[in-house]
Formats: C-alpha cells, structure tokens, sequence
C-alpha cells in the first residue's frame, strides 16, 4: 500500500514565476502535486519551451505532478465555453507526456447552472448523464490515441453526483485510461453529512482501484449549511478514513484541496500520523 501526500498548488501560491511555484513547494516540503498552469502561473503556455521548464524544475527538485487540472464544464449553456473546457482538456493531456510518470488529467463533470457548478433539476436526469458522457467519451477517446491518463471527480451538485453515477460513467467508459477522484466533501450536502463515513467507504468499496486521487478536506454543519473548514477543525473521522483507504486501495494521492498557507502544517501533521 503506497499512500502519498500532496498538495493543490495554486492554494499555497499562484500568479507566480516557475521559480517561486517551485521555492514554495520546497518550503512546505511537498513532493507530490496537483498543478493547473493558468491559475499557478502567471505568464503560462502550453508551448514546449514553457512546459520543459517547468518539467525540468520540477524533476531537479524530485517534485513529481501527480495530476494536471483542466476543470471545465462540460453542460455549459455556452457551447464556445464547453468548446474552450475541451480543447484546454486535450492541451493538458497532450503536455502529461512531459512530466514524470505521465500524471492524470483532471475534471469534474459540471451542472447546468453554468456558475457556480451547484445542484439543478437536470443534473440528475438521463438527458444529462447522456450529454455529459458524450463529451466525456470523446476526452477519452483522446486520451486513448495518445496513450494519456484522465481522472473524472464527482460531486453531489454536478452531473456525476454520487458514487453509483460516478461507477456507471467509468463503467461505461470502459478504458485502462480513465480514473477517479473521490472528494468527500463533494459528495455530502445538509441531508447526507451524518452518513459521511458510509459514503466515504462505498466510494472506495465501489470504485476500488480506479481511484487514484483523493481530496482532504474537513467540514461540518454549521446553521443548517455545510461549511469546509481546514483540516482537523471539522468533522470527518481521517482515522476511519485512512483506514478504508488502506483496506480498499493499493495506491493513491492525498491531495490537500482548500487547505491555505496558515493551516497546511496542522493538515499535514493530522494526516501523516495516521498513515
């Protein structure tokens, strides 16, 4: 069982110089990270000038990107904005090459209301499951003729909203090229947060091995509305957590996720004593 620790880069620092991403990343020890260029840097390209620097600094300093963020939605109401999500999608799959160990390509699935991505009546229906696969099927298509990797995260206000839908598009999918991430706060809104655990190890029971990213986060219910606050500071249970990570997976990326400068060592501390 591998188990590592990363970090969402642009959280601890963006609008940055490859440089200074990298001088950050060395303070807070991490060697593990999830980038997306256009919010971590400041002048980016996907040109291979730009993207073999980054590589380079990255591999110098035993940094290792183990995904590449392109979230994007792909039931916009704006066909050009779904347009851009995708081209940007297959741009980020194309540069995985450049990095060690060829890292995943990453998004969520969306929702109709075009934002924030939160809960709409046609999410949950067949019509937007279809439309959202769709989409899907053709990054993995993608994917495939270029022998990338995709990671596909659900949400409980997007399409894929739950783990079974989460299970139904890989499923459907069908390729060795397509993963998962598992954000447990993603999936929990008011009326399911007390079945936190249960939803936690379903998604791991269920998806198994497929999921190679997942998201710490903390919350609890503050006034009838769940609230994310940093790790250890909410509710979630990381030592039954960790525990259904060590029992169900083989290995995976811990990825802290909303956690800000001031907080990340007390995140860290939590997590690393329990795994």
């Amino acid at each position: 069982m591998e188990i590592n620790i990363g970090v969402r880069c642009h959280d601890l620092i963006n609008n940055c110089s490859v440089d200074d991403f990298i001088l950050k990343m060395n303070e807070y020890q991490f060697k593990n990270v999830q980038l997306v260029f256009n919010k971590t840097f400041k002048d980016y390209s996907y040109d291979d000038e730009f993207v073999n620097d980054v590589s380079f600094k990255l591999d110098k300093n035993n940094i290792e990107v183990k995904m590449l963020g392109a979230y994007f939605n792909p039931v916009h109401s704006d066909r050009n904005v779904v347009l851009k999500g995708i081209d940007n999608f297959k741009k980020n799959l194309l540069i995985s090459h450049k990095f060690k160990n060829l890292p995943y390509v990453g998004s969520e699935t969306g929702s109709y209301n075009d934002s924030p991505w939160i809960f709409h009546p046609k999410n949950i229906t067949e019509e937007g499951y279809q439309e959202t696969k769709k989409v899907f099927m053709d990054l993995k298509d993608y994917a495939e003729s270029i022998d990338s990797k995709m990671i596909i995260e659900s949400a409980y206000g997007h399409v894929i909203n739950n783990v079974k839908r989460h299970a139904r598009l890989l499923s459907e999918l069908n390729s060795d090229n397509v993963f998962a991430t598992i954000d447990l706060f993603n999936l929990l809104y008011e009326g399911n947060f007390d079945n936190r655990n249960e939803i936690f190890e379903e998604a791991l029971k269920t998806l198994g091995n497929k999921i190679k990213v997942i998201h710490i986060k903390d919350a609890k219910v503050v006034d009838n509305k769940l609230v994310q606050l940093p790790v250890g500071e909410g509710e979630f249970d990381y030592k039954f957590m960790i525990s259904c990570i060590k029992k169900y997976l083989d290995d995976v990326t811990l990825i802290f996720e909303g956690v800000k400068e001031d907080k990340i060592e007390q995140a860290k501390n939590i997590i690393r004593a329990l795994i």
